[in-house]
């Protein structure tokens, strides 16, 4: 939820008419997140989603373009396939690695497949996405992406990253967002996520790129008039960034360490694999399922409450076949991730031990 801070940033916000770039508010905005960026221009867009189906088309504008993407990222398998869809971009899927990395063997031959061939997609844009969701929050080493950036240099493709979670891996690696994205021809950002804002996202990267990003907004119907009040919101974020996702690592972190100490036969996590705000718990037992795993955090008994003499709900997230998710954001404490983590223990032991009891 958006904090007082930005709350009252809303209520002030000097406003205009962005869909003709008339909003202060939305233009300083844009300006300081170019800046943060390394880039040379940014725009303001309702999503993430929507930032990445706009860098996509100003990147892809050929007819049979192609982009290679991880099976697993975002932009392919949660955004409604939006590249296909609406831009008619064909995309070339690797298997991600364990950390959230292409194999870049993989990726240079997938590339030469098309290069220069009258029978197959012409490779024109490799997207990555950091931090990566479905790695667990894990971020892109600065070694891994140099090494993209070379190889994509070396057939002329551009490089666009999904960055909707890019301050998690700026702060997780103690460097600049610009040190990340010096790498990347376009980045998207997202400003409903770790920074807490409402609402909103930005894509940037040079000025041409922009100047065409603004007329594809404006056909997917992303051009909004005073959006100073979101902005206003998204700049709050951006000032306590550091603050609030080095507290939500930390959280992430001693949740996981709670686990691990656990030792629970139920369920089970990695802490060295918790880089940022997210823990992956793999439940290790064929008779429990991460969706009822799930209902029994979330759900409140007599029995919990006589035992624990608290009622803790929680909200996990049924990842994949054999894990969940845990995400902290800026409304999760310390004394919040304890609570989730009694709560796990004591779901842990409960379910154990019906199943023994069970004839």
């Amino acid at each position: 939820r958006p904090s007082m801070a930005m709350r009252q940033a809303m209520a002030q916000a000097e406003v205009g008419d962005d869909d003709y770039g008339e909003d202060p508010t939305v233009n300083e905005l844009q300006r300081l997140a170019a800046q943060l960026l390394g880039m040379e221009e940014a725009l303001f867009v309702p999503t993430s989603t929507m930032a990445n189906l706009i860098a996509v088309m100003c990147h892809c504008q050929r007819r049979g373009a192609q982009l290679l993407v991880g099976r697993e990222a975002h932009l392919h398998v949660f955004e409604q396939g939006g590249v296909a869809q609406v831009a008619g971009v064909h995309s070339q899927v690797l298997q991600d690695l364990p950390d959230g990395t292409l194999d870049l063997n993989e990726l240079e031959s997938r590339v030469r497949v098309g290069y220069g061939s009258r029978y197959h997609p012409h490779s024109v844009l490799i997207c990555l996405e950091n931090t990566h969701s479905s790695a667990g929050g894990r971020v892109l080493p600065l070694a891994y992406l140099r090494e993209v950036r070379l190889l994509a240099d070396r057939y002329r493709l551009r490089v666009h990253m999904d960055g909707a979670r890019l301050m998690n891996a700026a702060v997780a690696q103690g460097v600049s967002p610009a040190q990340i994205t010096q790498h990347c021809d376009s980045i998207s950002l997202c400003f409903s996520k770790g920074l807490g804002a409402p609402a909103g996202a930005l894509v940037a990267g040079c000025r041409e790129f922009v100047a065409e990003a603004w007329r594809i907004r404006k056909l997917l119907g992303g051009g909004m008039r005073q959006a100073g009040v979101l902005a206003a919101a998204a700049r709050i974020g951006l000032e306590h960034m550091e603050e609030t996702l080095q507290r939500d690592h930390r959280n992430a972190r001693r949740f996981a360490q709670g686990i691990w100490e656990l030792g629970s036969p139920i369920c089970s996590v990695d802490p060295s694999a918790v880089e940022t705000n997210m823990v992956l718990v793999t439940v290790a037992v064929p008779w429990l399922s991460p969706e009822k795993l799930c209902e029994r955090m979330q759900a409140v008994s007599e029995e919990e409450v006589a035992e624990t003499g608290r009622a803790v709900s929680v909200r996990l997230f049924p990842w994949a076949a054999h894990s969940l998710r845990a995400v902290w954001h800026c409304d999760v404490s310390a004394q919040d991730t304890q609570l989730a983590a009694n709560k796990l223990k004591f779901v842990a032991e409960q379910c154990w031990w019906e199943r023994g009891a069970a004839p």
